[in-house]
């Protein structure tokens, strides 16, 4: 798919420089990380002892190596338009030991067509970079697509109204809790401008009815660090 002029690129921003910093940096930018990944395993114990797992958008594969660890026999496949995010993801399930647990899919999710439906997906800090409204929700759908019905979505992502006082007071603390990290000022604006350019902010409610459109249930947010919340929801139909 040609890119429109100014349009974000996640394949050309997460290339292999980024790649390698990707795990360093987004613990900075989202100081609760590493508990997001913790959370979302009491909302998965009731699959399958060997269940199927999409991991859409896996970037090194955080998510992967998490759920991996604590549920021993599921499988998982990694979709990403990065090949370097890919390569990053696989290198680090292999230092797992997980190998022959992951399989792999470079390109868009729109694109991949499993054999069969998966049991859950996770799609973490992805969609926020979609703005049109119609790709987003055709990310969605994508996602629920590869759902069996009843299966289960974990999504987290930037969110929020920036017309609201509650935004701007949301952004303003998590850009200096940012900064406490001994981020330059040079870098501070650099990944301000970042933000602004690149990440499509939306509403929880305009989100909820995106997923609805999909195909999934009314999510139910678990989990919000600043502008970062995370939602569980179902596929219906």
């Amino acid at each position: 798919m040609k890119e429109k002029p100014g349009t974000f690129s996640a394949a050309r921003h997460f290339d292999e420089s980024l790649a390698a910093k990707y795990d360093r940096r987004i613990r900075l930018f989202c100081p609760s990380y590493d508990a997001l990944h913790q959370m979302i395993i009491p909302w998965l114990q009731d699959l399958p002892a060997k269940a199927d797992v999409l991991s859409a958008g896996a970037g090194t594969g955080a998510e992967i190596i998490t759920l991996g660890a604590s549920f021993p026999f599921w499988r998982f496949v990694a979709v990403d338009v990065s090949s370097d995010m890919i390569r990053a993801c696989q290198a680090r399930a292999t230092d797992a030991g997980m190998a022959e647990r992951v399989a792999y899919f470079n390109g868009r999710l729109q694109d991949y067509k499993p054999a069969a439906a998966f049991d859950a997906a996770s799609s973490i800090f992805v969609s926020h970079f979609l703005k049109e409204r119609d790709v987003k929700r055709a990310y969605f759908k994508s996602i629920s697509e590869n759902l069996k019905v009843g299966g289960v979505l974990v999504l987290a992502d930037l969110f929020g109204d920036k017309a609201s006082p509650e935004f701007m007071a949301l952004l303003d603390a998590w850009l200096r809790s940012y900064a406490l990290h001994g981020v330059s000022d040079e870098e501070l604006i650099r990944d301000r401008m970042h933000i602004e350019r690149d990440v499509d902010f939306v509403p929880e409610s305009e989100l909820t009815a995106l997923l609805c459109d999909a195909g999934f249930s009314t999510p139910l947010r678990f989990y919000q660090t600043y502008l970062f919340g995370g939602w569980i929801a179902r596929r219906v139909v």
